[in-house]
């Protein structure tokens, strides 16, 4: 041992002999010193940058789940506004159910809406949610302020800005105008907790040890933050006012940099404001917009420095204490272990950024297949509407004609069988095209109901798929629903059946099964108690389809109607189908349930209010047309001369004078000549020159009191709006008869009366 101790001190007495030898130790210390320290920076500077993309990307989520979670609570609002017995319980004052719906409406959004609020149509709060706390309060104008005003006369859905509740509380006021039968009756307003959003939104999102999430309005109002004492007030005067003492240059910069950007980050100067004494320190910031309403929010995420400056110094300083004690050994060694640690570091930076990109690549691909499927879906509507509209003007002269002969010919004749053949197969006809907009046209707006007796139609759909099926599957039908109506609309009905005959075929297409559909009536106790206990009917329809298929996993009975979702193979399904039908139902104030069983089969049932009344039947439709006599002549408008000689006549036979123009613009001139001379206008909507709503705002212009009846091949949602714009009177889908056309006019000139 005494001999290999001495043969190494005479080693080292022999390196450090010649100056040469000590020069060039001096020189590779040097050397490797500068380059750990080179390397500290790189690292140092990546690592930020790094860092600084992942406070963007989670102020960017933040944005968003704020942004959609304030889209939820006006969507919420929304339905209820909707709701046709609220809107009705509004109108006529009836407090005990307009208290029912809001407590329901409170109770369903579980503390995130703290209060609701009812004003009527002239602009006073009539009624309010739970009552405010505070008795200083007297009312709530100081919380909905001016924004009321605009609310009144926009009409429209309306997010007012951050402030305090009459309790203390910040809130955003999102306003829903309330309409029943085309009429303005009042407004709601839900308070929004910003509380709430906070708990569940933005506090849980973290950033190291000591960082945070804070939002601000666009004035520099702190509207969350974790420190309570700083929610409410001006990021940088009130904190001025309270630390005179402190420096605010940087952070000043920083304020002015997100109030003109979308988005940004930065190395600053400031406090930790949830600290007892704040002392300053160096950060690290991110930024991003939230839009809520018109107003815009400012999500911040904030990173102590030290955090990612501490750990790499540290690691820095071990490396040069070992490199020191090692590189009087052997010098390679040393390089051979720094080089090995610093690609490991870099690996294991570069798998975890791999796998964040993943991962957010992931959520990027689900996104964009989302939308590939709305856009398919919209360029289905887009391309079904353009197609229904030709049709029902190939269509239009058929049922016309039909009809007229049918005037002029003996009921026992046999050119009447043949000629009424005719007529039913052009209604036929109608009702296909009127399937295949049901995807461009499920808008209640657009939509009209009208008593259906529901066995009829069950029978009719599955006459209609029994040809399709094939030998394994069996039909079988029980009714036991004594002819009980539903007010609804016929073809979307008869949608939502088909929907549900095709998924059970589906389910059994490769084995023998039994397709099951029953109708019935159920008693208001039989029914699922979360759909009747808002619901005043006393009995309601229930239709079942049940397959003997594979079946449902729990998983996917949850998930069964959401939109894109589907258990069918690549390519057989769009996962549109029940997504459509639960749409449907809800239209029609039904409910849809759905139970499943692996490898044992589905059931499906379908709830809607049962009605009573007669059947609507078109050839049996009684109209009074004393309004018709002593009419002025009616103007006629349609660029289709073969559609338009027949809407003529079909409208003639009824004893009115008809002027009949192809061209909108030569329609428009007439009219201006004397725009006294007519008191109803028929016109076509997809027109050449001027579009029939176009026409129409220009014909209101010269006589408001023209009573104007838009006739399209294709009504799509802006119809309502051209309604509550007060732009046309009335509107008929084509193909279009002169019963319909009459009845439309007696139907307009009657609201004058």
């Amino acid at each position: 041992m005494t001999t290999l101790y001495a043969k190494i001190v005479m080693i080292v007495k022999r390196i450090f002999t010649g100056k040469i030898i000590l020069y060039a130790i001096l020189a590779f210390l040097f050397v490797l010193t500068v380059m750990a320290y080179t390397t500290y920076d790189n690292n140092r500077n990546e690592i930020i940058d790094q860092q600084h993309q992942h406070l963007l990307t989670i102020s960017r989520s933040t944005c968003r789940s704020l942004e959609i979670y304030v889209g939820e609570k006006v969507d919420c609002l929304k339905i209820l506004a909707l709701n046709d017995r609220f809107a009705f319980a509004m109108k006529n004052e009836n407090r005990l159910a307009l208290q029912s719906y809001f407590c329901a409406y409170l109770e369903a959004q579980k503390e995130d809406v703290r209060r609701v609020y009812e004003i009527n149509k002239a602009g006073k709060i009539v009624y309010q949610h739970p009552e405010p706390t505070t008795p200083s309060f007297s009312n709530s104008y100081a919380v909905l302020g001016k924004d009321i005003e605009r609310v009144l006369a926009e009409k429209s859905t309306y997010i007012g800005r951050a402030k305090k509740d009459e309790d203390g509380q910040y809130v955003i006021n999102i306003f829903e105008p309330v309409f029943y039968d085309r009429e303005f009756i009042g407004v709601i307003v839900g308070a929004v907790s910003l509380n709430m959003m906070y708990e569940k939104l933005v506090k849980p999102v973290k950033a190291g040890k000591e960082g945070y999430a804070m939002v601000k309005d666009r004035d520099g109002i702190i509207l969350m933050h974790p420190a309570e004492d700083q929610i409410g007030i001006d990021v940088i005067a009130t904190r001025k006012e309270r630390h005179p003492d402190f420096e605010f240059h940087e952070l000043e910069s920083l304020i002015e940099q997100q109030f003109a950007n979308e988005e940004g980050t930065t190395i600053y100067h400031s406090y930790w404001w949830t600290d007892k004494k704040p002392q300053k320190t160096k950060k690290l910031n991110a930024f991003s917009r939230a839009y809520i309403g018109e107003e815009f929010w400012i999500v911040a995420m904030a990173l102590s420095y030290n955090e990612l400056e501490g750990p790499i110094r540290q690691h820095l300083v071990k490396i040069v204490q070992v490199a020191f004690v090692i590189i009087l050994i052997i010098s390679v060694a040393i390089f051979i272990i720094l080089k090995i640690q610093k690609n490991k570091e870099a690996l294991e930076v570069e798998t975890k950024y791999l796998k964040e990109l993943n991962a957010t690549t992931e959520e990027l691909r689900k996104k964009d297949l989302q939308l590939q499927h709305s856009q398919k879906l919209q360029a289905l509507g887009t391309l079904t509407g353009g197609i229904a509209h030709e049709f029902n003007n190939l269509l239009t002269p058929i049922l016309g004609y039909t009809e007229i002969l049918k005037k002029s010919v003996a009921i026992d004749s046999k050119d009447y069988e043949y000629i009424n053949e005719i007529y039913d197969a052009s209604r036929k006809a109608k009702n296909i095209i009127e399937q295949i907009l049901v995807f461009s046209r499920l808008d209640r707006n657009t939509t009209k109901y009208e008593p259906i007796q529901v066995s009829l139609l069950v029978e009719e759909t599955l006459n209609l798929i029994r040809p399709t099926l094939t030998s394994n599957i069996k039909i079988s039908y029980e009714d036991s629903s004594d002819g009980s109506c539903i007010m609804a609309n016929q073809v979307q009905i008869h949608q939502v059946l088909l929907n549900l005959y095709n998924n059970a075929f589906h389910a059994m297409k490769d084995a023998e099964g039994v397709l099951k559909v029953t109708l019935s009536t159920v008693k208001r106790n039989e029914a699922p108690e979360n759909y009747t206990s808002a619901s005043e009917t006393e009995e309601y329809v229930q239709i079942t389809v049940s397959d003997s298929g594979y079946g449902m996993s729990a998983e996917a009975v949850t998930r069964i109607f959401e939109p894109f979702f589907t258990t069918k193979g690549l390519g057989e399904g769009t996962g549109l189908g029940l997504f459509v039908v639960q749409g449907i139902v809800r239209n029609h104030k039904g409910l849809i349930t759905v139970e499943s069983v692996v490898d044992k089969g589905s059931t499906f049932k379908v709830y809607f209010p049962k009605v009573q009344g007669t059947p609507s039947v078109a050839e049996e439709e009684k109209i009074e047309f004393k309004k018709l006599k002593g009419l002025k002549p009616v103007l006629m408008v349609d660029d289709n001369p073969k559609v338009l000689k027949v809407m003529k006549k079909g409208l003639e036979d009824f004893g009115l004078e008809v002027l009949a123009e192809t061209n909108s613009v030569e329609a428009l001139n007439i009219f201006k000549q004397d725009p006294s001379r007519f008191e109803v206008v028929i016109t076509d909507q997809a027109m050449p020159d001027l579009r029939g709503v176009e026409l129409a705002e220009r014909l209101k212009k010269l006589n408001p009191r023209v009573k104007i009846i838009l006739v399209t091949g294709y009504a799509d949602e802006k119809v309502a709006e051209y309604m509550k714009r007060m732009i046309i009177d009335d509107y008929l889908n084509k193909p279009v008869i002169g019963k319909q056309m009459a009845k439309a006019v007696c139907d307009v000139l009657e609201k004058d009366y």
